[in-house]
């Protein structure tokens, strides 16, 4: 059996049910009467960057559920999005958030990792102030303090972005306050150590404001995890949006060279040539493991949310394989694989962008955004070890009308 089909059969199951939903581009339509949950925005959030960080994380990410009295749920070294949505959800948000319970766990095990190999970048996905909220300062402080008294750390190894999902009032002053008092002393050079950023509700709005008047010009990766994270902002409506600003600029076809990865490892560079009417001949496919030259057809049109519907028929296969656009060099297809497109003479694509689209991806809301500790480790490709902290607890579970 060829090494694709195998890889077909494996992912299909749970990776078609993620993302054929997203790739054929048809959201629902946004009922004023039925608004999303919390919840709903941060899963669809939580999505779409695993899809980005995990490639970029040696070991998976780390995903960790908390809400109610009970241990908070551990989802470990995960690769790829297939079936992370059906885990995080088995679930309904319920019970007390009990944050600074959850996050001791993941401090400590950070620490008990350690840092040589590579930094920890910590996202926390909440709704609103934590039940255990003194408990929560007192974990973050004495990791402040731990990494305070290391020599010959230019900057933290470990750092945790707070994302507030919602407008609660309370979470935003006491993110406020986590942003503002949680730092210590560096014993060795007597700067101010500070681990911790956050991400208010209306910052998002902002940021999301910009997107929708401007686009978002990002030349490669930052761009794509804006994406994703238009998700927590937006919930689907994010996604699509960023999908439709970001498709539209392919102005020339699918042509050219594009490197195949699954869970983060490459398969093939295949060959693709657009007939630019729709049709595209694709070439380089493994026939058998260590050999190439498997060859089939796809198809693509433009839809009605201004980007594209796009599939492919696998090699021995009769169905076909979605794929979502996640930028103009990027698509992630519903069998769990990714395609990349390879710069031409060995470059990188924000080096093609352009004076002009480098300086969208920097500027205003969204460069800050951006500039945030977790966003900016993962926008630069820096190989960390990836956590996420999902609350799930019932202040999630509350519609959010204003986005």
């Amino acid at each position: 059996m060829g090494l694709f089909k195998s890889m077909f059969k494996k992912a299909k199951k749970s990776g078609e049910a993620m993302l054929g939903i997203e790739s054929k581009a048809t959201p629902p339509p946004m009922d004023p009467e039925n608004p999303p949950t919390r919840w709903e925005k941060a899963v669809v959030g939580l999505n779409g960057i695993v899809a980005q960080v995990s490639k970029i994380d040696p070991d998976g990410v780390d995903v960790v559920c908390f809400g109610g009295d009970g241990a908070p749920d551990m989802y470990r070294n995960v690769k790829d999005i297939g079936g992370l949505e059906s885990m995080v959800t088995a679930k309904e948000p319920a019970g007390a958030c009990h944050m600074g319970a959850a996050m001791d766990i993941v401090l400590k095990e950070a620490f008990a990792r350690g840092f040589d190999e590579r930094p920890c970048s910590i996202l926390v996905l909440t709704a609103g102030r934590p039940d255990d909220s003194a408990a929560l300062d007192a974990a973050i402080q004495d990791a402040t303090g731990k990494i305070a008294a290391m020599e010959d750390k230019k900057e933290s190894p470990l750092t945790i972005t707070f994302v507030q999902v919602g407008d609660d009032e309370q979470a935003e002053e006491y993110l406020k306050h986590l942003d503002d008092n949680l730092t210590s002393a560096s014993s060795s050079s007597g700067e101010t150590i500070d681990i911790v950023d956050t991400i208010k509700d209306e910052e998002i709005k902002k940021a999301m404001g910009e997107f929708k008047e401007e686009g978002f010009l990002s030349g490669g990766k930052g761009g794509a995890l804006f994406g994703a994270f238009a998700g927590a902002a937006m919930g689907v409506g994010g996604m699509y949006l960023y999908n439709k600003l970001n498709a539209n600029k392919r102005t020339e076809g699918w042509n050219g060279k594009w490197k195949a990865t699954y869970e983060g490892e490459e398969v093939a560079v295949l060959t693709v040539k657009d007939d630019g009417e729709g049709n595209l001949a694709i070439e380089g496919f493994p026939v058998e493991e260590g050999e190439e030259g498997g060859s089939t057809t796809g198809n693509y049109a433009e839809n009605d949310e201004g980007g594209y519907n796009i599939q492919f028929t696998a090699p021995e296969e009769n169905e076909p394989i979605y794929g979502t656009v996640e930028d103009e060099h990027t698509i992630a297809w519903s069998d769990g694989t990714r395609w990349e497109e390879v710069p031409p003479d060995g470059g990188h694509w924000a080096g093609y962008a352009g004076a002009a689209a480098a300086g969208a991806a920097t500027a205003g809301a969204t460069g800050y955004l951006l500039q945030k500790k977790f966003f900016n480790k993962a926008s630069k490709q820096v190989p960390s070890d990836y956590v996420i902290v999902l609350d799930r607890s019932a202040k999630m579970a509350i519609p959010d009308t204003g986005k």
